[in-house]
């Protein structure tokens, strides 16, 4: 048997002048004419890539991202020896494309692939995320079959709220403790103001004693802190975070004594909002009211089961009585000439 070099120099494929290794063992020609018979081969199986050599997805990649409203949202894909295969993005909603390689197959324009080499990321950029952008999305690499991962978007809106409201009362000289909570943000906001009046509150006034305090974190809270409350204090004060809507509360600081003891009316104004009456003011009424009925009672004797029945003479009493009593009973002459008191109420009522 003669074995010819099938090194090709060094070079793995079909050797030159022969379409495969088949036929390069089959007949191998001799010197003189003569060709060397060799053992038959059995036909080689195609060529397959390793399985480590396939593409396949990082599983670090996130499968659940959370977008503000309004904002940008990014939607990752890490894909591995992707080599000549392509990464496309669906969206699960209307089983639409998206984007196949670096190109955009819709047309909304807030979508965008980017794909970044160093890191092997296939981005899915969606920018001024919506409600209705939220949902199940597909990264699919174009293998046989199809590879797919799977990548959630959560749209949230940010809301801002002052507890205790929508209404406050606070004593004056007491201090005003207003709690500013911020939740369903993805990051904290980048400030927090504070208004009173539609003003922006000034920390360094010449009033003094206000300050904020704000603690940062997946629930933002801020605390506003006046001391020593006034009624020029009272108003409307709101609380506006830099990735949420506004939230408000109205203060009402009241001069408990004063009202109490009637010296000041003018103590249940409370700032802007005019002459309001409060549970205390209620409470005040009913008193008075009650204390005057009490005395009206006092004054008042009743009589003959009539709570409200003023006093009378006994014999400017009786006689009405006998006079009502002859226009009830014509019969009340004949009565009276009866024998006995108890005949004649009788012979009445019959």
């Amino acid at each position: 048997f003669l074995f010819a070099d099938m090194t090709n120099g060094g070079v793995q494929g079909p050797i030159e002048g022969y379409n495969s290794l088949d036929e390069l063992l089959t007949t191998t020609p001799l010197g003189g004419g003569q060709a060397a018979l060799l053992l038959p081969t059995t036909p080689t199986a195609a060529y397959t890539h390793p399985k480590w050599m396939e593409p396949y997805f990082d599983p670090s990649t996130p499968r659940n991202v959370t977008a503000l409203m309004g904002k940008s949202a990014y939607l990752s894909c890490r894909v591995r020896n992707l080599a000549n295969k392509t990464v496309s993005w669906i969206r699960h909603r209307d089983i639409h494309i998206l984007t196949v390689g670096s190109y955009t197959y819709t047309s909304d324009q807030r979508f965008q692939a980017t794909h970044h080499q160093d890191t092997d990321d296939w981005t899915l950029q969606i920018k001024w995320a919506q409600k209705r952008d939220a949902g199940m999305y597909e990264c699919q690499i174009s293998t046989q079959p199809v590879r797919s991962y799977f990548v959630r978007l959560n749209v949230v809106v940010p809301t801002a709220t002052i507890l205790g409201g929508p209404d406050l009362h606070v004593d004056k000289g007491s201090t005003i403790n207003l709690t500013c909570t911020v939740k369903f943000s993805p990051e904290p906001p980048a400030y927090i103001f504070w208004y009173h009046h539609e003003e922006v509150i000034n920390y360094d006034s010449s009033r003094g004693g206000v300050s904020v305090i704000t603690e940062k974190g997946d629930v933002t809270t801020s605390f506003l802190l006046i001391q020593n409350a006034d009624l020029a204090d009272s108003g409307k004060y709101s609380c506006a975070p830099s990735n949420a809507d506004v939230a408000s509360v109205r203060v009402h600081v009241l001069n408990v004594r004063a009202i109490i003891s009637g010296e000041h009316p003018e103590a249940m104004q409370t700032g802007s909002s005019g002459c309001q009456y409060n549970w205390l003011t209620i409470v005040l009424l009913l008193g008075l009211v009650l204390c005057y009925s009490q005395q009206c009672n006092n004054a008042v004797l009743p009589e003959s089961g009539s709570r409200f029945a003023l006093p009378e003479p006994r014999e400017k009493a009786s006689s009405e009585s006998a006079m009502a009593a002859r226009k009830r009973c014509p019969a009340v002459n004949s009565c009276r000439r009866a024998n006995g008191q108890v005949l004649a109420k009788r012979s009445c009522h019959r």
